[in-house]
């Protein structure tokens, strides 16, 4: 164990007071105790602030005014002393063995070792994930991720601007991949994921926008061919227009498989689009009694 390297917690908080206990406790519980935890108190109105300083000196707070959790990741990572830095947000739990797990595969050329969810039913099945591989799907949580701090410091951090937010660690895996860094898998289910509260229809439109714009950015950024963009903005639409037509949000179903049908026009689309002017009554009659 003494060969391992230190590490880093970084966790950014707002108004996380009644879920932020677990989180530390989840911290503090592992075979592998971190050299230090930070969390970053983003502007939060609650009792946070309260709730960590239970803690003491084991874990250091910073404070900074609301400014997204991109931006407290960030703040939190520069003012942090060690090479590799453990993610974890604050509604979410490690099993005690997590860092125990990754830390071992925290060496010279890796950029970024991550664990699977419990909750996750999308699991890259490969060794080490590609640029390629994880353009066609984030299998990355941000609480299952340690990074290299030189690798971060490399491809610039976390893109801080609102309009990514939710898709900006995302962004950064992207990015790792593409610098050349290793990807690392360890294939165990070592912490347990929270959805964030209204995750579903009423977030869709947000959080694809976020989706488009990414593709967008790291299409940029990167010089990547107009197919590669085409066939990713397909399959997005694609994903949340389906996902948005089973929640019955059809005026958000009917606008996004609208944009598909101007990129990629098949009949499967069109039959969707026009079953989003049917009313819900009658889509439910027809739903499957397993759906």
């Amino acid at each position: 164990m003494n060969s391992l390297p230190k590490v880093s917690v970084v966790v950014p908080a707002y108004n996380a007071a009644a879920t932020i206990e677990k989180t530390l406790d989840s911290i503090l519980a592992q075979t592998v105790t971190p050299s230090e935890i930070i969390v970053v108190d983003d502007g939060s109105s609650d009792a946070t602030c309260e709730v960590v300083a239970r803690y003491g000196d084991r874990v250091r707070v910073i404070s900074q005014a609301n400014a997204g959790p991109a931006a407290a990741r960030n703040h939190g990572i520069r003012e942090s002393q060690f090479d590799w830095i453990a993610l974890l947000d604050a509604d979410d739990t490690w099993l005690p063995e997590k860092l125990e797990c990754q830390l071992p595969h925290c060496q010279t050329g890796v950029g970024l070792v991550y664990c699977f969810e419990f909750e996750d039913e999308a699991k890259f099945s490969g060794e080490d994930l590609d640029f390629e591989t994880l353009w066609t799907h984030n299998y990355i949580g941000t609480s299952t991720v340690i990074l290299s701090k030189r690798t971060f410091e490399h491809v610039g951090g976390f893109v801080e601007d609102r309009s990514l937010m939710c898709i900006e660690d995302y962004n950064l895996w992207l990015r790792i991949a593409a610098s050349g860094d290793k990807i690392v898998t360890v294939k165990k289910s070592l912490i347990h994921y929270t959805p964030a509260e209204g995750n579903l229809s009423s977030q869709y439109d947000r959080v694809i926008k976020a989706e488009l714009l990414n593709v967008d950015v790291i299409a940029n950024q990167l010089n990547l061919s107009a197919e590669m963009v085409r066939s990713k903005k397909v399959a997005l639409l694609e994903e949340y227009g389906l996902a948005l037509f089973w929640t019955r949000n059809l005026p958000l179903a009917r606008k996004y498989y609208g944009q598909l049908l101007k990129q990629s026009p098949t009949l499967k689309g069109l039959g969707y689009w026009l079953a989003t002017f049917l009313p819900s009554s009658l889509l439910d009659a027809k739903r499957p009694a397993t759906t």
